[in-house]
């Protein structure tokens, strides 16, 4: 399917790519834009210049190949910026729809958060969503409240609940530093998990702050087990994910199974059909 008509932002984008690995002439960068919808041929010229003047391309006149000068575009100092954020957001959009398809695939799931014998425990509730919570953690607060004995507290800001009628108390923005005294929570649920470099300290923390025969639960929609060829569109994919947007919540499994261990004598996981993984582990 041919893309008749462009935005200004994916016409920027798809300029920087032209020019990136040759410098070109607007007339190379019109005939290289198939999909350039522009009949009086205007539209090039006008952004050109916008984005010389954000900094996205540089011009200089260079003597033509038969003589006469041409003004010959290159990528200016933002552009590796602009197509960084343009990176980030792709990646976002692919995750987007890998969970929309894997969810579509339905079929009984090999094991459920069910199938782990460990009674959920009234008492006090901790939550915390790593990047930010969302309206599906929202529904989940809000089943666990409505059915169950509870109080509940969570980490972090707490714009999607201040208005959700639901009673909770913060304690703390980071899992880092939970503020509140030992042996509290009957349970932690997270969904997702910080920063792979405070993952650990964040353990310590949960430990912490667990009673005796509490449980901490842990959610991961994004996760690997097995090593690939970095080589590999699937290996760069993981690597750009992990080292360059962490906040996307691509985790490597076997790091999060060494850093609970580390903490809790009694742990394990459970992988569905449908690739989420849950992380488990109780307080001796």
């Amino acid at each position: 399917m041919r893309c008749l008509k462009s935005s200004r932002s994916d016409l920027i984008r798809r300029i920087l790519l032209t020019i990136d690995k040759h410098p070109s002439s607007i007339y190379d960068i019109l005939y290289s834009l198939s999909n350039f919808s522009d009949p009086k041929r205007t539209r090039l010229p006008k952004l050109l210049k916008s984005m010389e003047n954000e900094n996205l391309v540089k011009s200089a006149l260079q003597p033509g190949p038969l003589g006469p000068y041409r003004r010959i575009y290159e990528p200016g100092p933002e552009a590796e910026e602009y197509l960084f954020y343009n990176l980030q957001c792709s990646m976002e959009t692919l995750l987007h729809f890998y969970d929309a398809y894997r969810q579509s695939n339905d079929g009984s799931e090999s094991n459920d958060e069910g199938n782990l014998k460990i009674p959920s425990k009234d008492g006090k509730i901790l939550f915390a969503a790593f990047p930010q919570a969302n309206v599906r953690d929202l529904d989940e607060i809000r089943t666990h409240s409505f059915n169950r004995n509870i109080e509940i507290s969570i980490i972090g800001t707490d714009d999607i609940l201040s208005k959700s009628g639901i009673e909770y108390n913060v304690v703390g923005d980071k899992l880092t530093n939970i503020e509140t005294a030992a042996n509290t929570f009957s349970e932690i649920h997270l969904r997702g998990t910080p920063p792979l470099e405070s993952l650990s300290v964040a353990m310590v923390e949960c430990k912490r702050v667990l009673s005796r025969n509490g449980v901490l639960r842990i959610e991961v929609p994004f996760v690997f087990f097995n090593e690939v060829d970095k080589s590999t569109l699937e290996g760069f994919i993981r690597e750009t994910i992990i080292n360059k947007f962490p906040e996307l919540g691509l985790v490597d499994g076997n790091e999060v199974v060494r850093i609970i261990e580390e903490n809790f004598s009694k742990h394990g996981r459970i992988e569905t059909k449908q690739g989420l993984v849950y992380f488990w582990a109780v307080k001796s």
